[in-house]
């Protein structure tokens, strides 16, 4: 970690920006473009070599409009930060990801292969080339203003909320109406925050008719959905099915083939937003952007939270560990976990159990960053038997060696402030066919 990055961790901004924003303190200095040089003939060139990699890696983010505040769509854009692209590649700190590659096999693994990191490095060093012809065109859905392409349907919150410059700012509840006429099956969801500064997360929730009439709780977060929960205590309210949910680094929902979300016609989405301050005045207006499956897919996906609520992480401590579990009470394939925390989360492990005594490592995440909350898709759905645990340890460092610890003097417990601590995971599955 840089120090720009540091000082920028320990600002009051940084507790609640994106790492859009930090991105300019991390690579200043860095935009120097390597000096033209006599180019070998097998030197890689931007044409025919990088412009491929970049297209199926980093356009995604690095595009205008999206949350990386450089563009990587052309040449002249790109080779200004061709040395920072070569440090952070090397580094492995970008395409971002968390996963340790000895534990389990993922579908959404953006990590760089060994020659694709040599492929740029040569590149670099030899003054970044740029090369003959006209390079390949990135993919159809990065030229539009959505990561998953155009939506079919666009909804957004009525009127704009207005985000105080400082102070802290209660849980939001938006009521969003679909107006549709029809059921429909999400396969692909983005949530674009109007002011992103300001949006720690949000889930969004979708109700039928059927709606949870009962008020809005305070000071709760956690929402129990399908029977796969019902051992959770104290029971939590449920506001139908988990759509969405967007945190800082979270990439838009985008379903495997096959596979979508349920929305029921008539359904109101309810926008569950936790905003916070950052210095300056403004407001949110969010939007959020659905595509919908032409046909009924053969796989209907489910979201359930895995949590623990009830810790306190002592001062100094740099290894403090909180468990959590869920238990599945009929066979069901999971899809992906998304591990959640803030400032103190150091990493996180999840393990299956099942009821033949068979314990297996699904993910790990040995470094995990607040400023990318990932979702990690498995390649091939997870088989879980009725019965089966799923247990998630994530550990936190309250040590003033924590460079982003707003206060390592202080006892941490769960509370929805990003200088409070949360630990719970989005939990993704279908179930098992018959």
């Amino acid at each position: 970690m840089s120090r720009a990055r540091v000082r920028w961790s320990l600002s009051l901004v940084a507790l609640v920006m994106p790492l859009a924003a930090a991105m300019p303190a991390v690579l200043a200095g860095d935009q120097s473009a390597p000096a033209p040089t006599a180019v070998a003939a097998d030197a890689p060139t931007y044409v025919r070599d990088i412009a491929p990699l970049l297209n199926e890696h980093c356009v995604e983010c690095h595009r205008p409009g999206q949350m990386a505040p450089m563009s990587f769509l052309t040449y002249e854009a790109t080779r200004p930060w061709a040395r920072a692209i070569q440090r952070q590649v090397v580094g492995r700190t970008m395409p971002p990801w968390g996963a340790d590659p000895a534990v389990g096999h993922f579908a959404n693994d953006p990590s760089l292969s060994a020659d694709a990191i040599s492929t740029i490095t040569r590149w670099v060093d030899a003054g970044a080339p740029r090369g003959e012809g006209a390079p390949p065109a990135p993919p159809a859905a990065q030229s539009d203003e959505w990561r998953i392409g155009t939506p079919d349907l666009i909804l957004s919150m009525d009127e704009s909320f207005p985000i105080p410059a400082t102070g802290i700012i209660e849980y939001q509840y938006f009521k969003v109406p679909t107006h549709l006429k029809e059921d429909r099956w999400v396969t692909a969801v983005e949530i674009r925050p109007g002011e992103p500064r300001a949006v720690h997360h949000l889930r969004i929730f979708a109700q039928g008719p059927e709606r949870d009439t009962r008020p809005v709780p305070t000071g709760r977060e956690m929402y129990c959905i399908d029977e796969v929960c019902g051992n959770l205590e104290p029971p939590l309210i449920g506001w139908g099915p988990n759509l969405a949910s967007v945190a800082v680094g979270t990439r838009p929902e985008v379903y495997e083939l096959g596979s979508g979300k349920l929305l029921k016609a008539g359904s109101v989405l309810t926008l569950h937003t936790h905003y916070t301050s950052f210095g300056e005045a403004s407001t949110d207006r969010t939007r959020v952007g659905l595509r919908f499956a032409k046909t009924p897919p053969k796989v209907q996906l489910k979201t359930v939270s895995m949590a623990q609520e009830q810790f306190a992480i002592p001062p100094g401590d740099a290894n403090h560990v909180v468990n959590a579990s869920l238990e599945f009470r009929e066979p069901v394939q999971l899809h992906s976990l998304g591990p959640h925390a803030h400032l103190r989360g150091r990493s996180w492990r999840f393990w299956l159990q099942t009821p033949d005594g068979t314990r297996t490592e699904l993910l790990s995440v040995p470094r995990f960053d607040f400023d990318w909350q990932l979702h990690y898709v498995f390649k091939d759905p997870i088989a879980v038997p009725a019965g089966s645990k799923l247990e998630g340890t994530a550990t936190f460092d309250n040590s003033p060696g924590n460079v982003n610890n707003p206060d390592a003097t202080a006892t941490v417990r769960w509370g929805p402030l990003t200088v409070d601590e949360m630990m719970f995971a989005s939990v993704v599955y279908s179930a098992d066919k018959k």
